[in-house]
């Protein structure tokens, strides 16, 4: 009888310091193929499928579904070969320890926070507990629907109140899709369940010193995604650590929407919006003035020789600023493209970690809810980070006139200890530049 092969969480990226097991996608003496996914993790970033590394049967499963805190290497399965998988019995009886981690459940969530790039700086890991172990966890019982579908499907049916065992799956084994909600939905459409329309908030958890969270109380409290629980420990680290100082300037738009309106006319499949606009005119702003696109490095200032802008995106689990790649080499319409899918991925849980890391600038525009000015906090290891504001209409004053114009608020933050106030006041110059007369940004040639 062969040894049976184990199946280990790997390293999902240098600064992953969090990962939840969200599902098995397998059962106990389920039949697998080698890259076959088998189970999906949740990191602070993203949703991941792990696939199998051999063909086989699952043969014991080591870490039950909803376990927090998984580090790098814990044994979470054993895989045997199918002849050994269907006589044989599980070998263990006692999971491996399984490592977590401290929640905390308060924090201030603000400015976008990306993960650390690769090779440039890593943060800051959530404090550790000692190791525990438990139960091995129970067979998953016929029929689970979260073991019948993928990750987008179970989070459509959430969001639909569709009950995933009545729903056929098209898919590979029987798995249900976004293809097969898609049809139930259709389907049954103008007669959805009400949890469409009110989904339902997240538990309480109870408090050990003040008692149980309850109707009573005079407060309630909900446990963090692992998204936010490691954007508040890097903004704390930021704050705490980084010399922070802020640059404002405002910037005449009525030329940049006239041409986002007419682009939208003539390229509708595109539709740029106010942000591409922003990021394609920072990274031409930051190849003008090299210095900006840095990092503080210990004693040394790291200036990069792309310009990676992330751009900071809202979603259901917490604030990530998936990356638009050599920005300054792109024009507005393939901007205006890769950010909408990257955005479409983020919100879904489905970012690869090469499409989240790595970014030297951030954009975080928070125009479209009404705010002027936002003072963002500085995305460690990159050294600025810029803040707009919305564009509002107001008297400006053009030569010896006062006339109506349109006005937008850039707020550069910046880590002093690798810029100085006037390499910022030169960035925020360029950038105005580019957004007050965009036809610049046609002319402006891509770096060599």
């Amino acid at each position: 009888m062969s040894e049976p092969v184990e199946f280990r969480l790997p390293q999902l990226a240098d600064s992953v310091t969090s990962v939840k097991l969200s599902v098995w996608l397998k059962r106990e003496g389920d039949k697998v193929q080698a890259g076959e996914p088998i189970v999906e993790v949740e990191t602070d970033k993203t949703n991941v499928e792990l696939e199998a590394p051999v063909s086989g049967v699952v043969r014991t499963i080591q870490v039950a579904a909803g376990t927090e805190g998984l580090e790098a290497g814990v044994l979470l399965a054993l895989i045997a070969d199918e002849a050994d998988g269907e006589t044989a019995t599980p070998v263990a009886t006692t999971p491996e320890p399984v490592p977590h981690h401290d929640q905390p459940v308060e924090t201030d969530v603000g400015a976008a926070v990306a993960d650390a790039p690769s090779g440039r700086g890593e943060g800051t890991a959530a404090p550790r507990a000692p190791a525990r172990s438990g139960p091995l966890p129970a067979p998953v019982a016929d029929g689970a629907p979260a073991q019948l579908a993928t990750p987008m499907a179970r989070r459509m049916a959430a969001a639909a109140g569709l009950d995933l065992s009545t729903i056929g799956g098209t898919g590979r084994g029987g798995r249900v899709g976004k293809a097969d909600i898609d049809r139930v939905l259709a389907a049954q459409r103008g007669a959805l369940p009400a949890a469409v329309a009110a989904p339902t908030a997240p538990a309480p958890v109870a408090d050990e010193t003040r008692g149980p969270v309850g109707p009573d109380a005079p407060f309630q409290e909900y446990p963090l995604t692992a998204m936010r629980r490691i954007t508040a420990t890097r903004l704390q680290q930021a704050k705490q650590t980084v010399p922070h100082f802020y640059l404002r300037i405002e910037c005449a738009v009525d030329a940049a929407l006239g041409l986002l309106a007419r682009a939208k006319e003539l390229y509708p499949d595109v539709t740029p919006t106010l942000t591409d606009f922003v990021v394609r005119a920072a990274a031409l702003a930051l190849r003008q003035v090299p210095q900006a696109n840095s990092t503080w490095a210990d004693g040394a200032v790291r200036v990069y020789d792309t310009v990676d802008i992330a751009v900071a995106v809202n979603t259901p689990k917490g604030v990530i600023t998936p990356i638009v790649r050599a920005a300054d080499r792109k024009d507005l319409g393939t901007i205006a493209r890769e950010t909408r899918a990257l955005v479409t991925r983020a919100r879904d849980g489905s970012l690869k970690r090469e499409e989240y890391t790595g970014g030297t600038f951030t954009v975080s525009n928070l125009g479209m809810y009404g705010v002027e000015s936002l003072y963002a906090i500085v995305n460690p290891p990159q050294s600025c980070i810029l803040g707009v504001g919305a564009a509002v209409t107001r008297p400006v004053v053009v030569g010896n006139a006062v006339t109506v114009g349109t006005v937008m608020a850039c707020t550069l933050s910046a880590d002093h200890r690798a810029i100085d106030g006037v390499v910022g006041a030169e960035l925020l110059a360029a950038l105005r530049t580019f957004i007050e007369q965009p036809g610049l940004m046609v002319f402006s040639r891509a770096a060599e």
